[in-house]
């Protein structure tokens, strides 16, 4: 699964140059959480949650995002999951999240905001591929342009479980994240993202992750990235490291 994985990824990095052949016209769309657009969105994703013990999860999200008015959205992740544990695979359906968003945005703002809510169901057909638990999230974020190129976005989230099966442990988790983000005048983006997570339930359980994505707009109607993820610190330990490529489709 790693040489395929590795190999997937060369391919995408070999080939992502030849992009800047078909960008014509265009500029980077949907990169801003309060721009608010229309899209669909496949991610392959490869998790490796404890890397010396086998332990993995492959995942196929499909996420398609619909812009109700100028102000609100609505989307969804349906993800379909394969979880190896040694020996030991499962795979089928995970739990589907739908979400919506009321964002304050326009492209000659210094500062825009969002704020929204997702709802994860407990769909997923095997214990092992979901939390067995009816999930909210609340957020709020705000995005400063610190120039045509620069941007910052900071986030916070809680995250609790409200109903559900008794016998799964219950979630209430506090998230702060931060995105520093550039956007090339020749249509790619780079993002880092570090994330810090709190956990109520496991008293004194903390996880900072840092992420990093690149990724480049096609054409006018679609864009491609690739991005990884590690666990820096702390002792809420929910992954080795992950890596996603992600493909949009853009309707305005």
């Amino acid at each position: 699964m790693l040489k395929k994985l590795m190999g997937l990824v060369l391919f995408a990095s070999l080939y992502a140059p030849a992009f800047a052949y078909v960008q014509d016209e265009v500029y980077v769309r949907g990169i801003l959480p309060t721009e608010n657009i229309t899209s669909l969105e496949i991610k392959p994703r490869f998790k490796a949650k404890d890397d010396s013990a086998n332990k993995t999860v492959a995942t196929v999200e499909i996420k398609p995002s619909f812009k109700l008015n100028k102000n609100w959205k609505f989307q969804s992740e349906i993800p379909v999951l394969r979880m190896s544990d040694g020996d030991y695979t499962q795979k089928g359906l995970g739990d589907i999240m739908v979400a919506g968003y009321y964002t304050q945005y326009s492209p000659d703002k210094v500062f825009s905001y969002g704020v929204g809510s997702e709802l994860v169901m407990p769909t997923a057909t095997h214990r092992d591929l979901g939390d067995g638990k009816w999930v909210v999230e609340p957020e709020i974020f705000l995005v400063w342009k610190l120039s045509p190129r620069f941007f910052v976005e900071t986030e916070y989230r809680h995250i609790f479980s409200f109903a559900g099966s008794s016998g799964r442990e219950d979630i209430n988790e506090s998230r702060y994240r931060m995105i520093l983000g550039y956007v090339s005048p020749n249509h790619w983006w780079f993002e880092f993202d570090p994330r810090y997570t709190v956990d109520y339930v496991n008293k004194s359980e903390a996880e900072l992750i840092g992420e990093f994505e690149l990724g480049t707009m096609i054409n006018v109607g679609t864009s491609a990235y690739i991005r990884g993820g590690w666990h820096l610190a702390g002792n809420k330990y929910s992954q080795d490291w992950e890596l996603m490529l992600g493909f949009k489709i853009l309707y305005f």
